[in-house]
């Protein structure tokens, strides 16, 4: 399987979100990290499945995210997906979600969303709450088993 990681970070939590989640991911196959910023216009036809995170601020995607987003037309009909985002540990309705924007903007170009949109928290000064680095380890894993599923479904379906 293969598999990108995009994401924008201000801080560099998100940045290390997204190399947790790599890690998780990399126990099924290829993965990359890339910044939005570094990030193609379009998705490698061999990529089984895109995570595309950043940091919520003013309860929305930042504005790195939006320019990487428009710049993709399509992700391939299908792809497999992922949305996360950080944000501090406020209500949601208080805090916004970086990652709901995200995994609607995907699916409009395209992609199928694997799993709900995901959080990572930090606190105000901004730092990664203890534990979140795992959780996004084990949020990756979980992914590539949702893609594995997914794909023997299929196969099974189809044969």
């Amino acid at each position: 399987m293969k598999s990108v990681v995009f994401y924008a970070s201000r801080k560099g939590n998100t940045r290390l979100v997204a190399e947790a989640i790599a890690e998780g991911l990399r126990a099924s196959g290829s993965t990359e990290v890339v910044s939005v910023d570094d990030g193609p216009a379009s998705i490698d036809e061999g990529t089984d499945l895109i995570a595309v995170g950043g940091p919520t601020e003013g309860h929305r995607m930042t504005e790195a995210v939006v320019r990487f987003l428009d710049s993709i037309s399509s992700v391939g009909a299908g792809r497999a997906a992922a949305a996360f985002d950080t944000r501090v540990n406020w209500p949601r309705l208080l805090s916004g979600a970086a990652a709901d924007g995200i995994a609607k903007r995907l699916q409009t170009i395209g992609a199928r969303l694997v799993v709900p949109p995901e959080s990572f928290i930090v606190s105000t000064k901004p730092e990664l709450l203890p534990g979140e680095l795992e959780r996004a380890r084990a949020w990756g894993a979980s992914l590539a088993d949702h893609v594995r599923h997914e794909s023997l479904t299929a196969t099974r379906a189809a044969g």
